[in-house]
């Protein structure tokens, strides 16, 4: 049985000039981003069909540009390894792209949210930064998207990214893709992850449709610490701490 068959996603929190709960949604398999309802399910093996069919599905599961050649469902990479990965935004469009996570570090609300309403439901939660590097594999341009990209915790949950709206949140800007990402651009994306009280991200994951396993990441997560004032008052930066 693959991950993505049992997996349980939670809501994205939306951000205005407050942070927000970040709510727990449970969801079946219908909450795939991107998916829809005539995606073919991983293949079962038959007479006929055996392993390699099960590879050419798992490679092939969306219709992507000569030449791109996605990352096999179930792959496990290291950070700072790469994927190519695709999905469908909506119904008549398949977006692909190469996918690197260069790093998770894991933070708090006093050290990288000064500044920001936090609620007393959200004590308890942890924050999360995944940093990665985004390049345009699709034959049009993929600006505006919010990369499908979760937080795994276990065999059986994954939680969404939260979004921001209005106002930027500097220290990790979010996993929106810029306004206009023509094929062949990169752009560096940096997630914001609230994971509950007793939660602890294992890998970042990149949520494939039907019922094919994720893509992961995983490898040291490493703590921001609080900026430091230097002799002057100001604040100095730490290593980890500086805008995605």
């Amino acid at each position: 049985m693959t991950v993505s068959s049992l997996v349980r996603r939670s809501g994205a929190a939306v951000l205005g000039g407050a942070l927000a709960v970040a709510l727990m949604a449970g969801c079946g398999d219908s909450g795939d981003s991107g998916s829809n309802s005539d995606e073919s399910p991983t293949p079962t093996t038959t007479s006929s069909g055996s392993a390699d069919a099960t590879e050419t599905a798992a490679t092939s599961y969306l219709p992507v540009p000569a030449g791109v050649t996605l990352t096999p469902a179930g792959t496990d990479l290291r950070l700072g390894q790469g994927a190519t990965v695709a999905w469908r935004p909506r119904q008549d469009r398949v977006v692909a792209l190469d996918l690197t996570v260069d790093r998770i570090d894991k933070t708090s609300f006093d050290e990288s949210f000064q500044g920001w309403v936090v609620t007393k439901e959200m004590k308890g939660q942890t924050p999360y930064f995944v940093r990665v590097r985004a390049t345009n594999e699709s034959d049009g341009d993929a600006g505006g998207l919010l990369v499908p990209l979760y937080a795994q915790v276990d065999d059986t949950s994954m939680y969404e990214p939260l979004a921001f709206q209005k106002q930027e949140f500097t220290p990790c800007p979010g996993g929106v893709l810029p306004e206009k990402l023509e094929p062949g651009k990169s752009a560096d994306l940096c997630f914001v992850y609230l994971l509950p009280a007793g939660t602890e991200l294992q890998s970042a994951a990149f949520d494939l449709v039907g019922e094919l396993a994720p893509i992961t990441w995983t490898g040291e997560i490493t703590s921001i610490e609080k900026p430091k004032k230097d002799k002057g008052g100001k604040k100095k930066d730490e290593k980890g701490d500086q805008p995605g």
